[in-house]
């Protein structure tokens, strides 16, 4: 009897998913290849001043993608890129073929719901992955996939968890713990069980105001579960808002995606979408901005209003960036555009669980940078009210 051909045959295994981009047998990445030759720019072109029409040509035969303008200016550039592009770049190359092998993707068997009684550790990936039964992550690749994924929510976990990889007094400052302890309250109710065996669930919902959503804006709700089972007694509200938080055509809607989870989408400025809220609570609400370039000169001035109306919430805010000079720019602008009205929670430092895949600006092959590299937070200022004796009656 003659064996019935896979449904998803493997295209190539393992010791095989280098290839040229441009003749990649994934359309997606050749397409991605003529991006490149297309909007691409030549670094050697440049750094001579020549004319920038003269667009990549030449296919890099270690990194596989085309790099430089014809193959005189590939062996001019060839030290600077072998030193500082071309392993990054290979390592890229071969994570995405291999995410389009047609091989069994054991890493993304994500569990499910989690008993009350299993202890979860958030100091890193390694701990959460193995604390989580997670399958096994053996290898580095599989370790850069799923980190890619998963960015997103275990951003936002990791900072509400019990376990927060971040220390009061180093990281987090004596208002940022005030306002984690305040959300954690709904998060870890004082009785988990009540009458000694049932569940005791939350009837208060923990809001997440993500704003200026893009790609998380587009993972499947399977990816955001997983923030749902490191908290199962409390339900989430995840409010994805900004001009791309929703494809061309869609409307604005809210959907139920699990009992204990809902997504609106709202492709609003953030400062107009404001104003539908009918009132906001630190102990349920929160803000995150995931890489959202606040500093840059033409994203600034729409950026202003709306980091205005989150400060006026008093509620936690959250932002993450690509690098460190990349928060850098960003907390400038907020520091000169908001002085004097908000108070630290979160000093600037590297997230314990940022991406561990490197994204490429195809325009730029030199730019690389992880989603989600640094974190930093902050909340619109209280003030104390103060006695003073020489006023009191």
């Amino acid at each position: 009897m003659k064996e019935h051909a896979q449904e998803n045959p493997v295209l190539y295994d393992q010791d095989h998913l280098f290839h040229i981009l441009s003749q990649s047998p994934i359309p997606e990445l050749r397409d991605r290849a003529n991006i490149v030759k297309k909007y691409g720019v030549c670094p050697v072109c440049e750094a001579l001043g020549e004319n920038t029409e003269h667009k990549p040509a030449y296919d890099c035969p270690d990194c596989g993608y085309p790099t430089h303008c014809s193959e005189k200016h590939y062996y001019m550039g060839l030290a600077e890129h072998k030193e500082h592009h071309c392993d990054i770049l290979r390592q890229i190359n071969e994570d995405d073929h291999d995410l389009r092998s047609g091989r069994p993707m054991r890493e993304f068997e994500f569990p499910s719901t989690q008993g009350f009684d299993e202890t979860v550790n958030m100091a890193n990936w390694d701990m959460f992955f193995y604390t989580r039964s997670f399958p096994s992550m053996d290898s580095d690749r599989s370790m850069r996939h799923v980190s890619k994924l998963l960015t997103y929510p275990m951003s936002i976990g990791q900072l509400l968890h019990e376990s927060c990889p971040y220390k009061y007094g180093e990281q987090i400052t004596k208002e940022g713990m005030r306002s984690i302890a305040a959300l954690r309250t709904i998060l870890y109710p004082g009785d988990r069980l009540t009458n000694g065996a049932s569940p005791a669930f939350n009837t208060e919902t923990i809001n997440i105001y993500i704003l200026g959503a893009r790609a998380e804006a587009t993972l499947p709700s399977h990816i955001w579960l997983q923030l749902s089972y490191l908290f199962p007694a409390t339900p989430f509200h995840l409010h994805f808002v900004g001009p791309d938080a929703l494809a061309p055509k869609q409307k604005p809607h809210t959907e139920s995606v699990h009992e204990r989870l809902i997504f609106t989408y709202n492709n609003a400025m953030y400062h107009d979408y404001h104003e539908t809220i009918e009132k906001f609570d630190p102990f349920t609400d929160l803000f995150f901005l995931f890489s959202p370039g606040i500093g840059y000169p033409d994203a600034r001035p729409s950026w202003k209003p709306s980091i205005a109306k989150a400060l006026e919430t008093k509620c936690p805010i959250f932002i993450t960036g690509f690098s460190e000079a990349d928060i850098m720019n960003d907390i400038k602008a907020v520091e000169q555009d908001h002085a004097n009205e908000f108070d630290w929670l979160l000093k600037p430092t590297v997230n314990e669980f940022r991406s561990l895949k490197r994204d490429v600006n195809l325009m730029d092959l030199r730019q690389t940078a992880f989603a989600n590299h640094s974190i930093w937070g902050i909340r619109g200022k209280r003030y104390d009210v103060v006695h003073d004796p020489a006023h009191s009656d």
